[in-house]
């Protein structure tokens, strides 16, 4: 996957006050139209590894794949859980191309 279908997201923007599905969804609406991607989350600005003791709580992968489906178009958001060699969790949200022209649900 090419590099710049590839994006970085702190944990922190899906979960607690900052929660913003709508956000993730317009990432994932520009991925689907731009020949798919991939969002990597669970990363803070500027590091290269999640936080080492960082853990996902397993209902947010259902809550992402079901958000992305009530807000979006033509868009599939495949999550998965990852762990790093450090022993921090992250998600790879895998969003593959659209096959026709992804869009958001007005009114969401």
């Amino acid at each position: 996957m090419d590099a710049r279908h590839i994006g970085r997201k702190s944990l922190r923007w899906l979960t607690g006050k900052s929660l913003n599905f709508e956000e993730l969804a317009r990432d994932c609406v520009s991925l689907a139209n731009g020949g798919g991607g991939a969002l990597v989350i669970g990363f803070e600005d500027g590091e290269e590894d999640p936080p080492p003791h960082q853990h996902i709580e397993r209902g947010l992968l259902d809550r992402i794949r079901q958000r992305i489906g009530e807000l979006t178009v033509g868009v599939q958001a495949l999550p998965e859980l990852q762990r790093h060699e450090n022993g921090g969790e992250y998600i790879l949200l895998s969003v593959p191309p659209s096959a026709g022209v992804a869009t958001l649900v007005a009114d969401r």
